[in-house]
């Protein structure tokens, strides 16, 4: 795999057969448990030795099974450590005073995290370089409202 390559992979439904030939590979029995409804298809199970995985979808599945293989019976882990809450507050700050409250290495963190995952939606730099903690609360409170097409008008 070439890493200087761009690639982009999403949950989808045609990842599902991928996801599901790795948990097989693993050496866990797989079966669907039908729904009773008709508008659900079911639940995934992948059973291996006394161990149960149910999840939506294969990749719920896959998801949960690496859980356990990388933590074990204590899938919580070690380090109880917040991060959905820590990336949901960067994604959503409340005010300019959240940003503000970062020391100045975490803001530097953030503008740079920032920066990659953005140049990765939009074709160009959004976030100014060395930005004002007011200019990038602009920024990551609005780049989700933006009109994609208006930064792709170079190619019309």
């Amino acid at each position: 795999m070439d890493s200087n390559k761009g690639f982009r992979l999403s949950a989808e439904a045609n990842t599902y057969n991928s996801a599901l030939r790795i948990i097989k590979s693993k050496g866990y029995k797989i079966f669907l448990y039908p729904d009773q409804s008709d508008d659900l298809y079911g639940t995934y199970w992948a059973i291996k030795e006394n161990r149960d995985f149910i999840a939506e979808d294969p990749l719920q599945l896959l998801g949960i099974i690496t859980i356990w293989e990388t933590n074990g019976d204590k899938w919580s882990g070690p380090n109880h450590e917040n991060i959905r809450d820590k990336i949901a507050s960067n994604a959503f700050p409340d005010s300019v005073a959240d940003i503000e409250k970062l020391s100045e290495e975490d803001f530097e963190v953030l503008v740079k995290d920032y920066t990659i995952f953005l140049n990765r939606i939009f074709p160009k730099q959004v976030i100014p370089v060395n930005p004002t903690r007011q200019a990038f609360f602009d920024v990551i409170s609005n780049f989700y409202k933006w009109d994609l097409e208006q930064f792709y008008e170079w190619e019309k």
